[in-house]
């Protein structure tokens, strides 16, 4: 058979739970309040008519929610696609890619795709980050790319925008993502600072606060030069027509949107405190997740027999799990199940 290329040979395949579930809480994805109603496209609506590449009408309403112009704007299918877009367009092979672990999974697989290096700084014992150690090893290794997730996936740690400001005015040789998939329930964002620095690519999804995971819509957002050099690498037609449709609908409901954060944000706290009252440790967030650690013995499995799925890690973080924060009855039944399996 013939082999894959070496630098990808041995990458363990992201798969999905696929058990049966009552509740999931294990893929942070928001609920879906934006679209109770029936969607009906429009009349002059052309499935084989190819979708608008370039996603203006979605580009301005994003610009004008995130507080910048259309044309500090792309589209992607997800943010994911759009972090992958930018390690292929900007890393040789061989070169580096930095960042703290643990953090978002698929920053190394991206890595490994295009031949680059992924390098990381470990987190404190208390999962905070120090960012003059990221500089430390960014003078060391001289990366092309670094990447901060803030709030940080899975630990939930928010990364200070002094913190940004600091390393950006540090490593002005290396692209810097922020990766702000979950800023909206937590922290500050950075999209501010695109105009004074040319090397800051902010990414951000809808499918955290919006609740809109199904779409796969994301964009990330950079000063205009920057911008113009990744519409080189960027695939055409790469959101399809009815995603952009809903994602524009979705613009007209921010009212909403920020309500769904409030509530969100004061189920984590519920949430956390009654975790610790069973004995949890609990890790800050600024997301729609806790970062915890049991005792429990296969916690993992004992929930999901249960119909109840969490995120579980690999060995080096044994015994650490991701909780998404439910609705109230769904954190309710979990507490409940897990006082069940206590006794």
């Amino acid at each position: 058979m013939i082999q894959l290329k070496e630098s990808v040979r041995n990458l363990i395949p992201y798969r999905v739970n696929d058990i049966p579930y009552r509740i999931k809480l294990d893929a942070n994805e928001g609920k879906n309040y934006l679209l109770t109603e029936q969607i009906n496209l429009e009349k002059d609506f052309q499935p084989n008519i190819y979708p608008d590449s370039d996603a203006k009408e979605l580009r301005r309403k994003m610009a004008e929610y995130y507080e910048c112009l259309l044309d500090n704007v792309i589209v992607g299918n997800g943010s994911s696609e759009l972090i992958n877009l930018v390690i292929n367009a900007y890393c040789e092979k061989g070169e580096k890619v930095l960042s703290f672990t643990p953090s978002f999974s698929m920053y190394e697989i991206y890595c490994n795709l295009c031949s680059a290096k992924y390098v990381t700084v470990p987190c404190n014992s208390d999962f905070t980050q120090n960012i003059d150690n990221l500089i430390l090893k960014a003078n060391e290794i001289n990366p092309k790319i670094v990447i901060i997730c803030t709030p940080n996936n899975p630990t939930g740690y928010v990364t200070d925008k002094k913190d940004i400001i600091k390393m950006l005015d540090k490593m002005t040789k290396s692209i810097v993502i922020v990766d702000e998939a979950y800023i909206d329930f937590g922290g500050e964002s950075s999209v501010d600072l695109i105009k004074k620095y040319d090397n800051l690519i902010v990414m951000r999804t809808l499918s955290k606060a919006f609740g809109l995971a199904a779409l796969r819509v994301g964009c990330l957002i950079a000063n205009e030069k920057l911008i113009n050099m990744l519409w080189k690498v960027k695939v055409p037609y790469n959101v399809n027509s009815v995603s952009q449709y809903i994602a524009v609908k979705a613009f007209s409901k921010i009212g909403l949107v920020k309500q769904y954060v409030k509530e969100t944000a004061e189920r984590r706290e519920k949430l956390s405190q009654e975790l610790k009252a069973l004995g949890f440790t609990i890790y800050p967030s600024g997301s729609n997740f806790l970062f915890v650690y049991s005792k429990i013995d296969n916690l993992f499995e004992n929930l999901a027999a249960k119909g109840i799925l969490i995120r579980k890690f690999s060995k080096n973080l044994n015994k650490y799990y991701r909780i998404t924060v439910g609705t109230k009855e769904e954190n309710q039944l979990l507490i409940n199940t897990l006082k069940e399996l206590i006794r």
